[in-house]
């Protein structure tokens, strides 16, 4: 007899927008169960709920070997989203758990969050929200998108599309990416030359602290800096301090270590930071979930 499928979604908010897609599960009695503590789960975590399941709808939760090796009913993983790096796909394909991810691709929804972290950094919104709501009328002097340079660091769907986004404000636009790119620039390059640097690369061991601490130095008194990719991607603890000491003028995170986060960023003024919101555009979001769901009902 095949074994009984059942499925756990590890995402923290899968159904928010769209309910009628678990309704849709329960129509083709598949049992389920949803992420309870609505957050990332830890490794712990995610064994503990998930440990009797063959199928995981899944997050930026972790998969290591330690983990899948306690997942002994698994059978497939969907991941809910574009990267993998957060899953041991050696470990998958030696013990035949079938991995999938998104075929929705995340270029829209995280180009116009990365366009609008950009305009909020430059004219300092979220600032004087904040100042206006604890009674404060003072007027901060903003900067101008026109006549900045952007680098982006990695030119696949994202980085193109943000450049899209961008080429009707009169920018002009750097890029590097590992690929054999035409026009690309070396990142050392883009780093002192650009204005505004926005980071969308696939993160992966060889290139863990991309922007290290050497690389950091590079960029201007005057740039800012956007990372809504992979926290592994930069040094988060170097960039902190250049952040504090003021030797750049200010960043936008949206991506961390540890989610969800509160640690050190969350006294500076000069950063904003969002709680990995880069697929949470609700037509994005949609879309990803009623493809994993009929992807579920079929295998």
């Amino acid at each position: 007899m095949p074994t009984e499928k059942k499925l756990f979604i590890a995402t923290s908010s899968f159904g928010k927008d769209k309910p009628e897609l678990l309704s849709v599960l329960k129509k083709k009695k598949i049992k389920f169960s949803l992420n309870k503590l609505k957050r990332k789960l830890k490794s712990k975590e995610l064994v503990f709920y998930a440990k009797n399941y063959t199928h995981i709808i899944a997050g930026t939760e972790t998969y290591d070997k330690n983990t899948l090796t306690k997942l002994k009913n698994l059978k497939i993983i969907y991941r809910l989203g574009v990267g993998t790096d957060n899953i041991d796909l050696q470990h998958t394909l030696k013990n035949k758990v079938r991995v999938f991810k998104s075929q929705v691709t995340l270029e829209k929804s995280v180009g116009e969050l990365t366009l609008g972290l950009i305009f909020n950094l430059l004219r300092k919104i979220s600032q004087h929200d904040q100042n206006l709501k604890s009674g404060i009328w003072k007027k901060e002097m903003g900067n101008l998108l026109f006549g900045k340079t952007i680098g982006i660091i990695g030119y696949g769907k994202i980085g193109k599309h943000l450049s899209k986004l961008l080429k009707n404000f009169g920018v002009k636009i750097l890029f590097s990416d590992v690929k054999k790119i035409k026009n690309k620039i070396p990142l050392k390059k883009l780093l002192k030359n650009s204005d505004i640097i926005s980071i969308h690369t696939n993160y992966k061991k060889n290139n863990h602290h991309l922007l290290n601490k050497n690389y950091l130095k590079l960029l201007k008194k005057t740039s800012y800096i956007i990372n809504t990719s992979r926290p592994e991607l930069i040094d988060y603890d170097f960039l902190y301090i250049l952040l504090k000491n003021k030797k750049i003028k200010g960043a936008a995170l949206d991506v961390f270590y540890n989610e969800p986060y509160n640690g050190k960023f969350c006294n500076l003024k000069n950063v904003i930071l969002t709680p990995h919101i880069g697929s949470y555009a609700s037509e994005i979001r949609n879309e990803m979930e009623t493809e994993e769901v009929n992807f579920i009902i079929k295998n």
